[in-house]
């Protein structure tokens, strides 16, 4: 028996995600190099959420000077995986088709969403001193509707 598998859920980096709304969970975020992070965030229910086509999970609050991150999910089956102290930021992802610097994947099931990734090598803006650097990062997190 043969089933047909949509064209993108053959290049998606995730299986498709549900419309929903995360009341909790946290990510393990890891950074070295140019900034350094050693921290769990808790979930920031109010700014995450899944309409369906694209999926938002924050965790902590954007801009602020503690640890936070983002982890974005696209219709496109891409993952972007933002981390942050303060000012200190640096962007990664996972884009099907393409070559990335993050290996990891995401699980979902009907009510939770998790996932491991470590991105090496990746571009960073320092601020204060106004110099690009590198960082490695390595996100674990879960975010339970």
């Amino acid at each position: 028996m043969l089933l047909a598998i949509p064209v993108r859920a053959q290049q998606s980096a995730y299986p498709p995600i549900s419309k929903r709304e995360f009341v909790e969970g946290s990510v393990k975020v890891k950074v070295s190099g140019t900034f350094t992070i050693d921290e769990e965030v808790q979930l920031n229910k109010q700014a995450s959420f899944g309409d369906g086509e694209m999926t938002w999970v924050q965790y902590g609050a954007s801009g602020a000077a503690e640890p936070n991150a983002l982890i974005t999910f696209t219709q496109m089956g891409e993952v972007g995986i933002l981390v942050a102290r303060g000012k200190l930021t640096s962007t990664a992802g996972v884009m099907p088709g393409e070559k990335s610097l993050c290996t990891g994947k995401t699980e979902v099931t009907a009510k939770v969403i998790s996932g491991h990734y470590t991105c090496k090598g990746i571009t960073s803006y320092d601020p204060a001193t106004s110099k690009m650097g590198k960082v490695d990062i390595e996100v674990n997190f879960t975010a339970k509707s």
